[in-house]
């Protein structure tokens, strides 16, 4: 037996390229860790890393092209993230304007995720072969307002379910009280509704769900609009909640959503990548401060799938990372800013990995039953501070970037105030 730094010292597999067009041998080891799993799951410890798209990026390619993999779902809203899967599928349009409008909070404004959209389309532009697909998993508006699934919908109910009409328009008025662009003022203005509001616009989400259910039909526009309104409805939950439970437990509607998304995909025998942060797609249930268990989307997916389902949590020792702000004139959504990352604390699984490599993956399945300290790995990256979980029952592997930096969205961003 051995501990965990020296068998990544001796087996972990190293990387000297972020190169999303290198040639894809050094990647070979990710057959032996994702096996026939169906799902593959690429996090982050923290949104907005320039080398944390790069890893994914290189890795999504190799799913798709050695792998079969065929489905790209994104932390990303599923009722926007229509006009990715549309772009990518030769629509119109450019692709910085595609990557604003159909991933939230920013993070499809940078230089890599522009780069991974183009060359998803021109593999789809090959003259033969299975297309590629490129889907948002989150709720409408990352958890503002209903306002987009509603009026998503609003045509096909015109056509296939007109007995729903009114309960649309209800629902749209109260969606239209505190429907907000920028989500966080939508989220303070949905708590501003009084309790006749609230009830109606739940109450018209139940009725619209169940005339849609009841309209029948299974082609893929009843389908994507049952979805739409699936998302709104938990949207409200995640409302509802966050007034008697607070955020961090109501939010876990979204990780409901996000899993029960991947596994909408895989009625046809697809293979999906799915990208979202580490925590969203850690196997393990988290405790929050009141002792709450919270189940993020990978346990959810764990629970479905087992062995189907493969976590590979991305994360760094050293360089910068990123935290959000207050909001600003031309970020209404609130600032990225660049920040210094700490160093490894002891008990992280960062503090078990070389930082002479570029980057190495660590197959954790693999490694356990030759270490000796696999409990002791009890804290990972969770951008500027360190998350307790247990990190070889979260995930199955980790890529670890010796180095990172910010994206060019967030070395562009105004710096933080410098204290004393």
């Amino acid at each position: 037996m051995t501990d965990f730094a020296s068998w990544v010292r001796d087996h972990g597999t190293t990387m000297d390229t972020l190169d999303l067009e290198a040639a894809l041998d050094d990647l070979e080891p990710l057959r032996e860790i994702i096996g026939g799993a169906r799902v593959v799951a690429l996090g982050e410890s923290s949104h907005h890393i320039r080398e944390f798209y790069q890893v994914r990026h290189r890795i999504l390619r190799f799913l798709v092209e050695r792998c079969g993999f065929r489905v790209y779902a994104l932390e990303a809203p599923f009722t926007q993230g229509q006009a990715l899967d549309a772009w990518v599928g030769g629509g119109p349009g450019t692709v910085e304007r595609v990557a604003e409008t159909g991933i939230a909070m920013s993070l499809g404004q940078c230089r890599e995720m522009h780069e991974a959209l183009t060359w998803m389309r021109r593999w789809n532009e090959r003259p033969a072969g299975a297309s590629l697909g490129c889907v948002g998993t989150d709720l409408p508006g990352a958890f503002g307002s209903p306002l987009p699934a509603l009026e998503a919908v609003a045509g096909y109910l015109e056509r296939a379910c007109p007995e729903a009409l009114p309960a649309l328009k209800t629902a749209t008025d109260v969606a239209l009280r505190f429907h907000d662009p920028v989500t966080m003022r939508a989220f303070a203005r949905y708590q501003e509704l009084g309790p006749g509001d609230r009830d109606a616009l739940t109450s018209a989400l139940s009725q619209l769900t169940a005339f849609v259910r009841r309209a029948g039909g299974r082609d893929a526009e009843h389908d994507t609009a049952s979805w739409h309104l699936r998302g709104a409805w938990y949207l409200d939950q995640l409302h509802r909640a966050t007034a008697t439970e607070g955020f961090e437990a109501a939010s876990t509607f979204r990780d409901i959503y996000m899993a029960e998304s991947v596994l909408r995909l895989l009625n046809s025998g697809t293979r999906v990548v799915l990208a979202a942060h580490n925590w969203h797609i850690q196997r393990t249930p988290t405790t929050e401060s009141t002792g709450r268990r919270l189940l993020p989307a990978g346990a959810h997916l764990a629970a479905a799938l087992g062995d189907d389902y493969r976590a590979i949590g991305v994360t760094a020792s050293h360089g910068r990372t990123t935290v959000v702000g207050e909001p600003a004139p031309d970020r209404p959504e609130g600032t990225w800013y660049d920040a210094p990352l700490p160093p490894p604390v002891a008990g992280s699984v960062e503090a078990a990995f070389p930082t002479g490599p570029l980057w190495t993956l660590a197959d954790l399945r693999a490694a356990r039953p030759h270490i000796d300290d696999a409990e002791s790995l009890q804290h990972s990256r969770m951008a500027d501070y360190f998350l307790d979980l247990p990190v070889f029952a979260a995930f199955d592997a980790v890529a670890h970037v010796s180095r990172t930096t910010g994206t060019d969205y967030v070395r562009a961003a105004t710096p933080l105030p410098r204290s004393g």
